[in-house]
């Protein structure tokens, strides 16, 4: 099975690179100097903004043949598939609250800051869970469920999706 090997090392690089953007995101919120309109501020922005894109843009798009393989499979496989979708809505709208309020603390309004803070914990600590559930259960329903043919598919759209790049923001 080295097609579900390759593509599994794949997806957890991209994992270890989600948990680097949230550590950073959780750095600078430490510091405490984003509190106010500035160049951390901006950081925080840009640092928010680049999560999103990864997420989006590059490790998503990876995941969608091995999902619409997977799917219909299993009813266990199936509710873990529309629970991370679910969470995942959530966590992109959280950010989006997020931006949001940003914008409100570059115009000067300090009060949001904590709402940020508390905001980006809950984002942070569902992000993480999502990441622990695809490495672990997913990749046991995946090694389970999927046929040999079906993995080299999953690996070939994953390579399709290197070689390509990132894909074009829907902004």
């Amino acid at each position: 099975m080295l097609a579900a090997e390759s593509s599994w090392r794949v997806l957890q690089a991209e994992h270890v690179r989600l948990r680097r953007l949230l550590l950073d995101i959780q750095r600078l919120l430490d510091a405490a100097d984003w509190r106010r309109p500035g160049p951390p501020l901006t950081k925080l922005r840009q640092l928010i903004e680049a999560f999103q894109a990864f997420e989006a843009e590059t490790h998503r798009p990876k995941g969608v043949v091995l999902v619409e393989s997977l799917r219909g499979r299993a009813s266990e496989a199936d509710e873990l598939l529309d629970a991370l979708d679910h969470e995942r809505a959530e966590c992109e709208e959280i950010l989006e609250q997020v931006r949001v309020l940003l914008d409100r603390v570059a115009q000067g309004d300090a009060s949001q800051a904590d709402t940020i803070a508390s905001l980006l914990a809950r984002h942070r600590l569902a992000v993480t869970e999502q990441i622990d559930q695809e490495d672990t259960v997913l990749r046991s329903y995946t090694a389970r469920l999927l046929t040999p043919e079906e993995w080299s598919a999953v690996a070939s759209s994953i390579s399709d999706a290197v070689r390509r790049g990132p894909a074009p923001r829907k902004r």
